[in-house]
């Protein structure tokens, strides 16, 4: 159960938030063990928006997945009883909602219930490849090594995936920077400085009376361009966020140059690393594929993935459906086969999981460099136009008055 309490910190500060735990006597100590002096908690039901909304700022990261698989796994080894390492891992969590989170599978394990299935009554934290893996680990007596599985899983694709919004990040900063300034001198800075020119009666470039208008417009009306914007964005996120939406996005990103193939790159290699973790666990095939479908990304390589899942179920293999496949490469195609005939699908999958990271990587780092330069060209470009449609008029202007 979720929990919203009040509390004070070490440094007296008020925090309030959520905590998931299994009754009220559990969020409290939960919260003690993390040094907050509770002053008020109630179970908290949310509906709708909220929950989407609270899940947006809650949540574990792929780092403390990682570190709760590795420090379980440590522990299970050491023939630590499971109950205690959960325990354990609990209390040295900083994450409270995590920690809420632990302390139920705690409860459920303590009521005899298998890890696996405690964690299939969090599918917001663990996903299907999680609790696959555990459960498998359960059922072969390796739970150790699944975790540890489970944890080389998680850090590959986290890696990779913030290696791509890396590169991403600082030209969006960037542009958007440029935009934000470009709105305020085009909205209160240049309509100021054309009244200038306007007196003049002088003959102005076709760049300046754009510029003139543009500016008229803005300063009357810039609180509309802003709202429509702000709502044009809005609009955007939320049906990108629906079903629909979302399989259009990823069409999109399948199509943008440069940008397709790293994305594609990257969806190969994590379509490969989960398979293969999945296949290793000794997890049977149809449900490994339809488990590394749901967890790739992209909803085009899902259909893709699932049509093979169908295909494997009636008797066929992967390569027969993967090889009509336009964003499946035929040497990934050819490999999946070997591997499927020799029995080392595993084997195979890792090897091509690891070449498109690499790929991944190199075109990542050529596309850093060549970032750089082109934005250097886009904001010359702008103040070009500025320099030519307001620096030279009021130069030219100037001189003739001498």
């Amino acid at each position: 159960m979720k929990y919203k309490y009040k509390a004070r910190n070490q440094a007296g500060g008020m925090q309030e938030g959520f905590v998931e735990a299994s009754t009220l006597d559990h969020a409290t100590s939960l919260l003690q063990q993390h040094n907050l002096v509770v002053v008020s908690i109630a179970p908290e039901k949310e509906k709708g928006f909220l929950t989407g909304l609270s899940r947006f700022w809650e949540g574990v990261s792929a780092k403390e997945f990682v570190i709760f698989s590795r420090q379980l796994a440590v522990m299970i080894e050491a023939k630590v009883p499971l109950l205690a390492a959960i325990k354990s891992i609990s209390g040295q969590t900083t994450n409270p909602y995590f920690a809420g989170i632990l302390d139920s599978v705690l409860s459920d394990v303590d009521e005899g219930k298998a890890l696996s299935e405690s964690l299939k009554k969090h599918p917001e934290v663990f996903s299907d490849l999680y609790i696959n893996m555990v459960q498998s680990g359960e059922v072969s007596g390796n739970l150790q090594k699944s975790l540890e599985n489970l944890a080389n899983n998680i850090e590959k694709n986290y890696t990779l995936t913030q290696k791509v919004k890396g590169v991403l990040y600082y030209p969006a900063f960037i542009l958007t920077a440029f935009f934000l300034v470009g709105f305020i001198m085009v909205t209160f800075v240049i309509p100021r400085l054309m009244s200038i020119l306007r007196e003049t009666n002088a003959k102005l470039p076709l760049t300046t009376k754009i510029l003139i208008w543009v500016g008229d417009f803005m300063s009357h009306w810039w609180w509309t361009v802003l709202l429509v914007i702000v709502l044009g964005i809005v609009a955007l996120i939320y049906y990108f966020r629906s079903e629909d939406g979302k399989r259009e996005f990823d069409i999109i990103q399948l199509k943008v140059p440069i940008i397709k193939k790293v994305l594609q790159y990257v969806y190969l290699a994590r379509f490969a690393e989960n398979l293969s973790t999945l296949v290793r666990s000794g997890l049977p095939i149809v449900a490994a594929l339809q488990i590394s479908g749901k967890v790739v990304g992209n909803s085009i390589f899902e259909a893709d993935i699932a049509e093979a899942a169908e295909k494997v179920k009636t008797g066929g293999t992967i390569s027969e459906v993967l090889v009509n496949k336009p964003n499946f490469p035929p040497i990934m195609v050819q490999m999946i086969r070997i591997g499927e005939e020799t029995g080392k699908l595993d084997t195979t999958l890792i090897s091509m999981s690891n070449f498109y990271s690499r790929e991944a990587d190199q075109i990542i780092s050529n596309l850093s460099s060549m970032i750089e330069p082109v934005l250097i060209v886009i904001l010359g470009i702008g103040v070009g136009v500025l320099v030519f449609s307001i620096i030279i008029p009021i130069y030219n202007i100037a001189q003739g008055i001498k």
